[in-house]
């Protein structure tokens, strides 16, 4: 399968407005974001036109900005941000100074760390205001030399120049740039901000092992995962959130990878899975003595590079939509609370619009409760392949017609790799089955379609275990369909957005029961 560069670019693009869609309602009107990054220039093609598109003829390049320099603009766009906060002034102990930090670039070699500070409630608007991939003009900024013994980026974000800038309330204008030019800003945002090739795979990562625990490094991956955002309150009372990843490339299925930054938290829950490939440059590696493995957090030195456009990132993503798309309920029943502690009732009506509102953007799990009917319960067919599916005995993935019932997990003794070195038939003995029967759920406010009974949800129903019912004769299955057919069920289930499949909304029915008269109130 040839790689479509374009695809790609419009894949980014997406994400780029997926992301300005999903930000606060609190942020600058006069931005201008209605154009694609798929404007059909090339990065190689930047400097050129920047000569010739720049509307702002007041504006320099950051590359030319020196020591020296003063009461000067320049425009760029934004490639990281940090969450504001606050430190402890030097010249008047007792009181706070605020800030806010972004990286602002204007072409692939000229990205620059800014510091603004102000007033808390300055740096509170400012912080609302402008977020990664919002295009800015800065002016009559302070240029401040790094210091040569690169004691300055222990803790900030790697930029290839010797100087940063710095803001304040008072002296200095931060500003949405709206100029004829913007497209040319776009394609800056799909660049790493260290070399292409300059990474660890995950499978380096793990051979690696507590090798590499304190240091950071780059990492070139595939979103697999992204985990609920969580508020949390550090031991110095300072607020917070944090959002696990789950990554994956080639050599390995699962990584995790932790987010500690309430704006770098939001910007992931805007990225679709096995759609989103991360360049992430300066990552803490450290290692989990719980999990027993290495594990990956973004800190202040942190970058995301969201689909990047090179050569290597390609082939990721390309990758990524070959893997096994088959859709199966999530396995976070961890974190799923007790169905006594399930209380929000729903009509059809009610998950329907719910599940509107995953399909806009991500949202934490929702756990419901309804009394429903069920319209539609077919246990009597003869291919027993529409309610049973099969698994790997050994990792117990799914296993599929489209991969000839063989294990595609590159992890598993049996996976991927024995696609290439056995001819075999696949030995379905071996796999165990569970049920997997479809079933729509209906009310007076209309019906849910294609919905499953899984497992031990359908077992439990029915009384019945699954290779018991593989025994059963058409009639037997017959009795077991109207058994149930439009009888009122008491339903528990969970609303979700799919890891797969494009991010789409996702219903799965945790139980199913026969209703007690004291559940038709639901």
């Amino acid at each position: 399968m040839a790689w479509s560069g374009s695809q790609y670019q419009q894949l980014s693009a997406s994400a780029d407005v997926m992301h300005r869609k999903n930000r606060s309602t609190a942020q600058c009107p006069s931005s201008n974001f209605g154009r694609s990054y798929n404007s059909g220039k090339s990065i190689h093609d930047y400097s050129r036109t920047n000569q010739q598109q720049r509307s702002n003829g007041n504006a320099i390049k950051i590359q030319d900005v020196n020591q020296a320099s003063s009461n000067v603009t320049i425009v760029g766009i934004i490639i990281a941000k940090e969450s504001p906060k606050s430190i402890i002034s030097k010249k008047n102990p007792g009181t706070e100074r605020h800030l806010v930090s972004f990286v602002v670039r204007d072409s692939p070699a000229g990205f620059v760390a800014v510091t603004c500070w102000g007033s808390e409630r300055y740096i509170a608007e400012i912080s609302n205001i402008y977020h990664t991939g919002d295009i800015v003009q800065l002016s009559n900024f302070q240029v401040l030399m790094k210091a040569t013994d690169g004691s300055e980026e222990k803790f900030r974000p790697y930029t290839p120049l010797p100087f940063s800038f710095s803001l304040s309330e008072n002296h200095s204008s931060i500003t949405s740039y709206d100029g004829t030019d913007v497209d040319i800003y776009q394609p800056l945002l799909h660049l790493p901000t260290k070399a292409s090739n300059d990474y660890y795979s995950l499978e380096d990562i793990v051979a690696n092992g507590q090798g590499l625990s304190g240091e950071h490094i780059n990492i070139l991956a595939i979103l697999k995962k992204v985990g609920a955002v969580k508020d949390i309150t550090t031991k110095t009372g300072r607020q917070t959130q944090r959002c696990e990843l789950t990554l994956m490339d080639e050599g390995v299925a699962a990584f995790p990878f932790i987010i500690w930054d309430k704006e770098a938290a939001s910007m992931a829950t805007t990225w679709t899975p096995y759609r989103t490939v991360l360049f992430v440059a300066d990552a803490r590696m450290s290692f989990d003595n719980y999990r027993s493995c290495m594990v990956a957090t973004s800190d202040s030195k942190t970058i995301f590079t969201v689909n990047p456009d090179t050569q290597e990132a390609h082939s990721l993503y390309q990758y990524a939509q070959q893997c096994d798309s088959a859709e199966e309920p999530e396995d976070d029943s961890k974190s799923d609370p007790p169905l006594e502690k399930i209380t929000d009732k729903y009509t059809v009506s009610d998950v329907k619009s719910l599940m509107d509102n995953y399909q806009e953007h991500w949202k934490p799990t929702a756990h419901g409760v309804s009394c429903l009917y069920l319209s539609q319960f077919n246990t009597d067919t003869e291919d027993s392949n529409t309610v049973i599916s099969y698994r790997c005995d050994k990792c117990k993935h799914p296993l599929t017609e489209k991969n000839g019932y063989l294990c595609s997990n590159v992890d598993c003794c049996d996976g991927t790799l024995s696609l290439f070195e056995s001819s075999d038939p696949p030995e379905l003995d071996r796999a165990e089955l569970e049920y997997r029967i479809p079933v729509s759920l209906t009310d007076h406010t209309g019906s849910l379609e294609h919905c499953y009974l899984y497992g031990s949800v359908a077992e439990h129903l029915m009384g019945i275990k699954v290779e018991n019912f593989l025994k059963m004769d058409l009639e037997n299955r017959t009795r077991i369909k109207w058994r149930f057919l439009m009888e009122r069920c008491k339903v528990y289930f969970k609303v979700y957005r799919s890891n797969k499949d494009g991010g789409r909304a996702v219903i799965q029915i945790m139980s199913c029961s026969l209703a007690h008269p004291q559940d038709i109130s639901l």
